[in-house]
């Protein structure tokens, strides 16, 4: 049983009574989650009184487990309509904030520990990445920062990293091999069933327009250090070619960096998506196991987007995904 609480003035409220539905969406390309409902209105005397307001944070759980928590940031108020409501988790400060960040030679993670203190973001854990960011970033989106010193730690180490929050806290941890099993009941205490027993809904589409077979490395001065192909890719699709310019630091790894470069980009695109009786576990960055014999989707998935809608006791959630 879903609920959703309101913290106000370090006191909980349950305002699920109140509530009308509940959508829940995160993406992996995106940093924190958001959480947008509505709640009941009337200006008669006798209704209750709405609770939310700017500002305040809300809690939903399951069963009384926490899933997410998140701050309220809008409010729309539409005559005697339901009032909408849209939150986002912590990570809502470091989207909206930019900042002017240099660091010497010191850990990605050290970098990235130092950039939530400085915005008081409650860490839950930091994988450890000694690749040493020597660069500076120059008034940019705070959120940006984190991801261009992950995205810089994966390009030198290979390691892919899974960030999200949870209770309030964010994580950034090597993505593991764990594939998510989503189930559901029929009614309580029932028998659980997998959620890819009743997919609604599915649709894949397949293209080589995003294809990268061939990489070109450069150096900051532009020159070329070397180009590094796909052989069985090129063959059959044609040359498809992307330039990476690194800085003189990065030059003695060109050929690690083209080869990853390659790993992540010499595939065929495939998009993906499916609508599924919802599980809280079901969340971006993660990993799902999908059999669908009518379109063909089969295999094991990167989760991109998931949109969950919780309303009338009914949880559904739609998948966007891609492949590993």
């Amino acid at each position: 049983m879903h609920e959703l609480w309101l913290v106000k003035e370090s006191k909980m409220i349950d305002i699920s009574p109140l509530i009308g539905s509940i959508k829940r969406r995160s993406n992996k390309d995106e940093l924190g989650e958001e959480l947008s409902f509505n709640i009941a209105f009337n200006d008669d005397k006798y209704f209750p009184k709405n609770p939310c307001n700017i500002g305040d944070i809300v809690i939903l759980k399951n069963n009384n487990k926490e899933i997410t928590r998140a701050i309220i940031v809008d409010e729309d108020r539409k005559g005697r309509d339901p009032i909408s409501y849209t939150a986002f988790d912590f990570a809502f400060y470091l989207n909206k904030s930019n900042a002017i960040y240099q660091f010497n030679k010191i850990p990605a993670d050290q970098a990235i520990n130092k950039i939530l203190s400085d915005f008081g973001v409650p860490v839950g854990s930091i994988a450890s990445m000694p690749t040493k960011i020597d660069k500076v970033f120059n008034d940019k989106k705070v959120s940006d920062i984190i991801k261009e010193i992950i995205k810089i730690t994966k390009r030198n180490t290979g390691t892919k990293y899974l960030m999200e929050m949870r209770n309030g806290k964010l994580y950034i941890e090597k993505q593991k091999n764990m594939v998510i099993t989503g189930e559901f009941q029929l009614y309580k205490n029932g028998a659980k069933h997998d959620v890819v027993s009743a997919i609604a809904n599915p649709s894949r589409k397949r293209s080589i327009s995003d294809m990268i077979n061939s990489i070109q490395v450069v150096s900051s001065k532009d020159k070329v250090l070397l180009t590094k192909d796909d052989a069985a890719m090129v063959s059959k699709y044609g040359k498809l070619q992307k330039v990476v310019k690194l800085d003189e630091k990065e030059k003695l790894t060109a050929k690690q960096i083209a080869q990853k470069e390659l790993d992540d980009l010499s595939n065929i695109v495939e998009e993906t998506s499916i609508e599924l009786i919802g599980d809280d576990r079901v969340r971006a960055g993660r990993l799902f196991k999908v059999e669908e014999p009518i379109t063909g989707i089969s295999g094991t998935y990167l989760i991109k987007i998931v949109n969950h809608t919780i309303a009338k006791g009914i949880h559904t959630m739609t998948l966007g995904l891609e492949v590993r």
